[in-house]
């Protein structure tokens, strides 16, 4: 997986082992940065390498 792909909240969610609501309310309270693409939310792979980097 390249650093540029765009991610949905599902896939997201798949990477994070965790649920869409979780990373909905991550991308809510800007832990996690994120575009509305339409009624979706999309996320850019590098946005999550960048949360792993601040959080851990």
């Amino acid at each position: 997986m390249r650093n540029d792909e765009i991610l949905t909240v599902k896939e997201v969610a798949d990477l994070l082992k965790t649920t869409r609501q979780q990373v909905r309310k991550m991308i809510a309270n800007e832990e996690l940065p994120a575009v509305k693409v339409g009624r979706e939310w999309r996320v850019l792979k590098a946005g999550i390498m960048e949360f792993f980097e601040q959080n851990i």
